[in-house]
């Protein structure tokens, strides 16, 4: 894979999250007063992620700078802390929702947010390490474990008493949980498989970290979707579009 091609790949993660950003804070006013926080969030989150994309992108040196493998690889330690604080609101984020559809949980937040916290460490120091070891396969197991963990908690909530758009926002944020989040391990284990079958090393970091971006705009700006639709149908309001000066 060109270079060129995951330098593209990091300048679209800028621009993806930028613009959700931008997009989800227009939507803020809309919303009850109660509800603001689920655009706040979503703001929150994708501003972060824009601002560590701007940094990575810079790091590639895109668009036309010479690099190698190791440019690439020097974006983990910056994509693992915008996971780092990313995750933990999006699942604080999903906790509004599940509120919305009247099944709050005590502890529930706290719990996932502590399981996501692991998953995300024990990630971390798992990809770091050497390909194949026993330890990095002990961290990849924590790591899924953990997420397993967060999976089962979310679909234990009872959220069939609650508003249909609500019971709807929250089976389709489990998913987000499910599928989406799924790809990142997909693409680490891709990453790792290839190394160790002796494939081309550039090609084995570029194919992971495209696909880490792709799955960052999808859970991220996807999340904030479907989290702020449902907020606005609470709020009154049928369907998600920007504010205009007209509807003022």
């Amino acid at each position: 894979m060109e270079f060129q091609i995951v330098q593209a790949f990091f300048m679209l993660g800028f621009v993806a999250m930028a613009a959700g950003a931008l997009w989800f804070f227009m939507e803020r006013n809309d919303l009850k007063p109660e509800l603001r926080p689920v655009a706040t969030y979503a703001t929150v989150i994708a501003f972060v992620a824009a601002v560590l994309y701007y940094v990575m992108k810079d790091v590639v040196q895109f668009p036309l700078g010479e690099i190698g493998v190791e440019a690439i690889r020097n974006t983990v330690e910056l994509r693992y802390i915008d996971w780092l604080i990313t995750t933990p609101l999006l699942l604080i984020e999903f906790g509004i929702i599940v509120a919305l559809a009247g099944a709050a949980k005590k502890g529930l937040i706290a719990k996932i947010v502590i399981a996501d916290l692991i998953m995300i460490v024990t990630g971390y120091l798992g990809e770091t390490g050497v390909p194949g070891a026993p330890s990095t396969v002990v961290l990849f197991v924590i790591s899924s474990l953990a997420w397993f963990y967060i999976i089962w908690q979310i679909f234990r909530i009872d959220i069939s008493n609650g508003p249909e758009h609500a019971q709807r926002a929250v089976r389709i944020m489990r998913l987000f949980v499910v599928i989406g989040w799924a790809i990142y391990p997909i693409a680490t284990a891709i990453e790792q498989f290839l190394q160790i079958g002796g494939a081309d090393l550039a090609l084995a970091v570029s194919i992971a970290a495209c696909i880490y971006v792709v799955a960052d705009v999808i859970n991220k700006v996807g999340f904030g979707i479907v989290a702020i639709q449902a907020a606005k149908v609470s709020s009154g309001i049928a369907e998600v579009a920007p504010s205009t000066v007209a509807s003022k």
